[in-house]
């Protein structure tokens, strides 16, 4: 029994992690995406510096990833897709901006957004988690069709009893 329990403990302790951990990763996406929104002109400028295409386009891409994917993830809400935009991002990000600094944040490196693409793709696997809106309408989903599943089963006996009875 000691066993069992043990187990328990470690899957709510799991799960309690997993969400701290993807509601800290869509607080900081989110104030990313808040800071581009807050300045267009100047992240559409960084980007040109950068030389991405179409930079004026892509700050919108950024903000509607960062900061409305990361309000997503901070509530478990369609969370393996915004996590993949996020991932993508974050490529994106290293790619052209930190690639070339190395791995050392401290000199503009790659570490930081490596670390949080690494984090992105284990929501994109494991998805928002038990502690999410994904997870409650994923259950309520299940519920509804167990139930059309009960009524439907209930019908087919239903009309197998008037069967029965109508044939004697």
């Amino acid at each position: 029994m000691n066993h069992l329990r043990l187990l328990a403990v470690r899957e709510r302790s799991v799960n309690f992690v997993l969400t701290l951990l993807r509601v800290t990763v869509g607080v900081v996406m989110a104030a990313h995406g808040w800071s581009k929104l807050s300045d267009t002109a100047g992240t559409a400028a960084s980007f040109a510096e950068l030389g991405l295409p179409l930079p004026s386009l892509l700050v919108y891409v950024a903000v509607l990833t960062e900061l409305f994917g990361g309000l997503a993830l901070i509530f478990g809400l369609l969370t393996r897709y915004v996590a993949l935009g996020i991932a993508c991002t974050l490529v994106v990000a290293i790619v052209f901006a930190h690639l070339g600094n190395g791995l050392m944040a401290k000199n503009g490196g790659f570490e930081y957004p490596l670390t949080l693409l690494l984090v992105a793709l284990l929501f994109v696997v494991n998805g928002g988690g038990t502690l999410s809106i994904d997870h409650a309408l994923e259950r309520r989903r299940q519920r509804h069709a167990a139930h059309v599943a009960t009524v439907r089963t209930q019908r087919a006996r239903a009309e197998a009893r008037r069967a029965a009875h109508g044939s004697i």
